[in-house]
């Protein structure tokens, strides 16, 4: 596989982070975490799918946005979504919705997102780009572990995997919150985007 060259300025993400910098209550260095993240996704699915002229642009947004309600519930995904969608709607981009939200409803989901599903390249390559970084580059889908060890020293997530997460599951388990996150397809009825998927 050849790797891109490592993206180290994402200023569209950078723009959206700002913006919503109060999603995370204060927690400056959680959300600098969140940052890293980000960045490090949008560097793995750059690698895991073919160049095209809105990639970078889609990606950035979809990775700026995918884990942004995760400073408040672990049932993330739909405030995640509706922030991205008011986002879009603001921007001009509103016609980027649908696939933009199945990037975030499905990034976690277990199994192949079918490549004969709606906007199934960058779908299923952001989904495995955010299992690349979750299970610290255990899990590569092909791309060189250089790339991923590089990627992973270039932006330093650790306040984000080993303080926020966990937080925000133990507020979860104690309110007996059901874990959203795991839920694709009910993301999708409950911010609007029922049938994107087919």
């Amino acid at each position: 596989m050849t790797t891109p060259e490592i993206l180290r300025s994402l200023p569209l993400a950078d723009e959206i982070l700002e913006s919503h910098r109060q999603c995370a209550h204060g927690d400056q260095a959680g959300y600098d975490g969140y940052k890293a993240h980000v960045y490090r996704v949008a560097n793995f699915a750059r690698a895991l799918t073919p160049h095209r002229p809105d990639r970078d642009e889609k990606l950035a947004i979809a990775a700026a946005f995918h884990d942004l309600a995760a400073f408040d519930t672990v049932d993330y995904l739909v405030p995640s979504i509706a922030a991205q969608d008011a986002w879009l709607q603001a921007t001009g981009r509103e016609n980027w919705s649908d696939e933009l939200a199945l990037i975030v409803a499905e990034h976690h989901r277990l199994s192949r997102y079918g490549p004969t599903r709606p906007h199934a390249a960058l779908v299923e390559a952001f989904r495995r780009a955010d299992l690349v970084d979750v299970s610290q580059g255990l899990i590569r889908f092909g791309i060189p572990a250089s790339y991923v060890n590089e990627v992973r020293a270039a932006f330093d997530a650790g306040v984000f995997f080993k303080r926020v997460i966990p937080s925000v599951a133990l507020r979860a388990v104690r309110k007996l919150q059901p874990p959203g996150f795991l839920w694709p397809s009910n993301a999708l009825v409950r911010s609007g985007h029922e049938g994107a998927d087919r």
